[in-house]
């Protein structure tokens, strides 16, 4: 989930995986909008509701769209509907979705925690079994222990998406079917509230926390803003990697491989193309590493001292706006041109910690684009040697990566001059 604003849009940045439809009664963008369908629609069924606390409505606005989303607000509407209500499962279904949103909604839930409402794929390893993982992990690995969200409370509801529509009589019933989850989690703050070396070292720990759970079988698959959270204990800022709705389990059995997932201003290049939107890119570790490098550069480029720049100064808007392949391309043009979308106060810094952070940007995206680069150069290889031009072996690009491929990748950028020198200022 991304922090509230944080495009600095009426919305929040679009999932890969997004719905965009239109032309039918109940519209919706492209764009993040999630459950809020939930409150907005419950005055319809006459529950009077005296507050919706900001932080639950954030939760639920930046929840993922999904079908199901449309789908619940056609029940709440029909059920609303005297003359339909009487000869249908509307009023019982709608009640069992009430019966767990409502409290969350009226605030009875501790305001040291906060609330994430969502439809997740009933054929997907639900966030609840990733964190029970997860939870596994910390116990023999530091660097994930303390790092990863604190669950207080768990619901899934038995009804899922395919039932509520069957009994609605709403079409597409035989597609892929998803249960709504509400889950209370401790609260966090937003990394985009950081800057200078607390920005770096927290948004550190993370890299290195998500390093430990992929070796150990957890893909995250969804590096955003959002995912990123910190708390303070005994003085020192310590990192959080959040939101594992859309996760994986090496293990686990379904179709959980190269679906695309993601938030696409953060995604790797790799998968913002046509290939790569069509599930022919393997999804690796290195996509999930490259989407901590943009989620850096958009905090750094449109954040001061936790706050949103105005719009005029933030360069990077329109890949939240964009579809994925020409969010693709707009990122590459920034991979080979960065100094053009340096913001103009990073020019005029005095600042150490500034110009720190602008030598890390450099050298991180350095890093990035020599990779790239030679990506290029042995898909260009393949090429040639598929045409029969010149005798070789042709190298499969999409490679299972091993733990060794893991670290040297991370190494290319813990390695660099500017991570080394702003690590050497954090205390140990």
């Amino acid at each position: 989930m991304s922090p509230a604003g944080e495009t600095g849009t009426s919305s929040t940045p679009p999932r890969a995986n997004a719905s965009n439809q239109g032309g039918s009664k109940i519209e919706f963008t492209p764009y993040s909008r999630g459950a809020s369908v939930i409150s907005e629609n419950i005055s319809l069924v006459g529950v009077q509701v005296k507050e919706v606390r900001p932080w639950i409505q954030r939760d639920i606005e930046q929840a993922k769209q999904c079908k199901a989303d449309a789908m619940l607000q056609a029940l709440l509407q029909r059920a609303s509907c005297a003359p339909c209500a009487p000869k249908t499962k509307q009023p019982e279904l709608l009640q069992k979705c009430l019966k767990g949103v409502l409290p969350v909604c009226n605030g009875q839930v501790s305001n040291g925690t906060v609330a994430k409402i969502f439809w997740g794929e009933a054929g997907r390893t639900s966030e609840p079994k990733i964190l029970d993982k997860v939870e596994e992990i910390t116990k023999v690995h530091p660097t994930v222990e303390g790092h990863i969200p604190e669950l207080f409370w768990c619901h899934a509801f038995t009804n899922s998406a395919c039932a509520i529509r069957e009994a609605l009589g709403v079409p597409e019933s035989s597609m892929s079917s998803r249960m709504l989850y509400i889950l209370v989690f401790r609260r966090l703050y937003p990394i985009t509230k950081l800057n200078g070396k607390d920005l770096f070292d927290v948004w550190r720990q993370c890299i290195l926390c998500h390093l430990t759970l992929w070796k150990e079988g957890v893909h995250h698959r969804d590096i955003s803003p959002g995912s990123l959270l910190w708390y303070r204990k005994n003085g020192r800022l310590i990192g959080v990697l959040n939101d594992y709705d859309l996760s994986s389990l090496a293990n686990a059995v379904g179709p959980q491989g190269n679906e695309r997932t993601g938030t696409v201003p953060f995604m790797a290049l790799d998968l913002l193309t046509k290939e790569g939107q069509q599930g022919k890119a393997k999804y690796l570790y290195r996509h999930d590493l490259e989407s901590f490098m943009w989620v850096f550069a958009w905090i750094c480029f449109r954040y001061r001292q936790g706050v949103l720049l105005l719009r005029r100064s933030r360069p990077l808007d329109e890949w939240a706006t964009s579809h994925a392949i020409a969010c693709g391309v707009k990122k590459l043009a920034f991979l080979t041109n960065l100094s053009h979308y340096l913001p103009a106060d990073f020019r005029t810094s005095q600042s150490t910690i500034d110009l720190s952070l602008l030598a890390l940007l450099v050298d991180c995206f350095r890093v990035l684009q020599a990779a790239n680069s030679n990506r290029a150069d042995d898909m260009y290889h393949n090429l040639v040697v598929e045409l029969g031009w010149m005798e070789g072996t042709y190298e499969q690009i999409d490679a299972e990566e091993t733990v060794s491929d893991m670290d040297d990748f991370l190494g290319k950028f813990t390695g660099t001059k500017a991570w080394v020198k702003l690590s050497n200022t954090l205390p140990l």
